[in-house]
């Protein structure tokens, strides 16, 4: 089992004990879960539920809420109650969605009809053992009057758990948080220690009339750093400091409008030039319609031949890869306007442009 580290287990050990004292009481707590952007939420609440099972008097089951494609015929037919300490995974907008005009839930798990819909299965659960409920991503999933009435009316949890980075605080309805610092992760080498944006880019955007072609110099210095990177790791290897050649991955993020279409042949025709490609497996392409080269082994390990990753919004909830360091955002052009704007205001007042680390 993968070790865990410090500030996990800490939030472990808090969960446990407001677990078992709220487990106590005949109404629905609410523990907020708040850890930073790539700490391992998943993994932590993993983790507490395996240590739960084994250390609770209670019988209890877990309804797992998430925004990713799960809960579908295993809940059909002769299945009638969530079993002890069964972990089951829910699809957030399967559940909630409901007919404009009827009211009624659109979703055939939700539906009342002959076998029993989910509604009665956590009916039927109530009635024999105690129901967890953990709430992936809350700030985006539990805040609506339709996600309150689906946890209080519907699920009705003994217990809830709400796991985000931002979650959104409701005093009324909030009896613990176990809270995650930011520096604890950075500490223990999980998360960034800072953010350089636009690294030397407004010095040679000054140079350049054309926003079409400043905006090739932001992907052109995205190619450098990249490079540079490389050949860091490069000299850490051959100095024995690393285990494997680590390859570092740039993230190119393309609109979702039809412009998209337009910048990602433009991003493409640039690799391409540098030798970058799908075929060659450097490049991947992760779109709801293109999948390319984007396999965990492809992508996740460190050694990967995929130096250049296109995607549109974000990739995958809980999806984690160290080695990403370059980020090309759809935000170029507003960008480069304010570094231009900036630029010639420092002009106009007679001053020497620098290096901007604030936009």
């Amino acid at each position: 089992m993968k070790e865990l580290k410090n500030y996990q287990q800490n939030a472990i050990d808090q969960l446990m004990q407001f677990t078992e004292m709220f487990l106590k009481t005949q109404k629905n707590e609410t523990i907020i879960f708040q850890s930073p952007t790539g700490s391992g939420k998943t993994i932590t609440i993993a983790r507490y539920i395996h240590e739960l099972t084994k250390e609770t008097k209670e019988d209890i089951c877990f309804l797992w809420i998430s925004i990713g494609s799960l809960l579908e015929n295993e809940f059909f037919g002769s299945r009638d109650i969530i079993n002890q300490n069964e972990i089951v995974f829910v699809n957030w907008e399967k559940i909630r969605k409901k007919d404009k005009k009827t009211k009624e839930f659109n979703n055939t798990l939700m539906k009342d009809w002959e076998q029993n819909n989910f509604p009665t299965i956590l009916k039927n659960t109530r009635e024999n053992r105690k129901i967890i409920l953990i709430i992936d991503e809350s700030h985006s999933s539990a805040t609506t009057k339709r996600a309150k009435e689906i946890r209080d009316e519907i699920i009705a949890p003994n217990l809830t758990i709400e796991m985000s980075a931002t979650p959104v605080f409701n005093s009324e309805n909030i009896n613990a948080r176990v809270y995650v610092e930011p520096t604890d992760v950075i500490n223990e080498g999980m998360i960034k220690k800072e953010i350089i944006i636009n690294d030397k880019i407004a010095e040679a955007i000054e140079k350049e009339e054309n926003e079409k072609s400043s905006e090739s110099l932001v992907l052109e210095s995205a190619y450098y750093k990249e490079e540079e990177l490389k050949k860091r790791y490069q000299k850490l290897y051959n100095e024995g400091e690393t285990k494997n050649l680590i390859t570092p991955l740039t993230l190119i993020q393309i609109p979702n409008s039809n412009y998209g279409e337009e910048k990602r042949a433009a991003v493409e025709k640039f690799l391409k030039n540098k030798g970058i490609t799908t075929e060659n497996g450097k490049l991947a392409i992760w779109l709801n319609d293109d999948k390319i080269n984007n396999s965990y082994e492809e992508l996740n390990t460190n050694d990967s031949k995929v130096e250049y990753l296109i995607f549109k919004m974000a990739i995958d909830t809980g999806w984690d890869c160290p080695r990403a360091q370059i980020l090309y955002r759809r935000s170029t052009k507003q960008i480069i306007r304010i570094l231009k704007h900036t630029i010639n205001s420092h002009k106009k007042r007679n001053i020497q442009p620098k290096h901007n680390k604030n936009i």
